[in-house]
């Protein structure tokens, strides 16, 4: 997609934010993407923002495996970390009895229980890679999930908020 087309057909909130549905080859629906640009700059959509949205549109059903197992990444990670409060103290460990509880046993569960609800592309100038979060409302955190992707690559999660500077390192995945 080019700048021009993305200009004829997003939409601009009161927060300068614009947003534009695309079908995505990845999950094979359509989704929200959402362009963030920097603070008091107006209603900008930089050429760096596209690349991202087309890094996004390029990804393909071959890279579903990888969204579900950064998913059941940060489900386990949350499940091991995280007392939900079900019950009494049995003596069984966090893990277990959050998998129970939920019923996420692996990554196709986790991914299960994960709405999708938008792509959200920041402009970062100061960045030297190309940065987009693919977010989620997964079922164990109601802080949310992102999916981070580097220069059309899917390299972490990150929960809450996002800072992708703490990717710039190429030693950072």
């Amino acid at each position: 997609m080019t700048r021009d087309e993305l200009l004829r057909h997003c939409t601009w909130d009161d927060y300068d934010f614009a947003n534009i549905t695309v079908e995505s080859a990845l999950f094979g629906c359509p989704v929200q993407v959402r362009f963030l640009p920097e603070l008091d700059s107006g209603r900008i959509i930089t050429e760096r923002m596209v690349a991202v949205l087309n890094d996004f549109l390029a990804l393909s059903p071959d890279e579903l495996p990888t969204v579900k197992q950064l998913l059941w990444a940060d489900c386990l990670d949350d499940f091991e970390n995280i007392n939900y409060g079900f019950g009494p103290d049995t003596g069984e460990p966090e893990l277990v009895v959050n998998q129970r509880e939920f019923g996420i046993y692996s990554a196709d569960d986790a991914y299960a229980q994960s709405n999708l609800t938008l792509v959200s592309i920041p402009e970062e100038p100061t960045l030297r890679h190309r940065y987009g979060a693919i977010e989620f409302e997964p079922a164990w955190a109601g802080h949310g999930c992102s999916i981070i992707m580097k220069d059309g690559q899917l390299i972490a999660t990150y929960s809450n908020d996002y800072y992708f500077g703490r990717y710039e390192d190429d030693a950072v995945a």
